[in-house]
């Protein structure tokens, strides 16, 4: 009788794979090392993702979803739009900042994953909507100049995934976060006294 694949198994181990891809690049991951963390056998891991490279992407995708629920959850509490920003910005690079390998196959070989790209372009569309909304209400009340908010979102969601990628050991999430901000909403410019 063929066992019956439930969504509890799939968390389970969409989680661990999750924490083993978060601190090893790809090709180091084994299926072994997943299937444990998980508490399954290796041939439950295959039952459920046929390929490694099917569970990573899924894990990639479990993970923009988690991200954006939170962003939602939180950004939704600050009124002031640089400050749905700078929640935005700290969120984001406090959610990958255990997390820099998940992202960096995705990041270094996206065309790797073509086939699956609508999934996760509605992800990314959907964390876009949220800064875009933040910027909109900030140029709405004169927060911010008038700009183009659909370039501006982009250029932010760019910025917070350069400093999550090229931070030292030494930049702490706060410094990130205020230097993302202010070149962001200030710009880089000298101000005249």
């Amino acid at each position: 009788m063929p066992r019956v694949k439930t969504i509890g198994k799939r968390e389970e181990i969409l989680e661990a794979a999750s924490r083993v891809f978060a601190e090893k690049e790809f090709h180091e991951v084994l299926i072994d090392e997943v299937a444990a963390l998980a508490g399954v056998g290796k041939g439950t891991v295959y039952r459920y993702f046929r390929t490694k490279e099917e569970l990573y992407f899924e894990t990639i995708l479990q993970a923009l979803d988690d991200l954006y629920a939170l962003l939602v959850r939180t950004s939704s509490k600050e009124v002031s739009a640089t400050r749905r920003l700078e929640r935005i910005a700290r969120e984001t690079l406090h959610f990958s900042w255990q997390r820099r390998h998940l992202f960096s196959l995705l990041q270094r070989d996206e065309q790797r994953f073509a086939m699956r790209e609508a999934g996760l372009r509605q992800r990314r569309e959907d964390i876009v909507a949220l800064i875009r909304k933040a910027i909109v209400d900030g140029i709405e009340g004169r927060e911010f100049r008038g700009i183009d908010a659909r370039i501006a979102a982009e250029l932010f969601r760019g910025m917070i995934r350069a400093a999550n990628f090229f931070r030292s050991e030494n930049d702490s999430l706060d410094y990130l976060v205020t230097e993302i901000v202010g070149i962001f909403t200030r710009g880089i410019s000298r101000r005249s006294a």
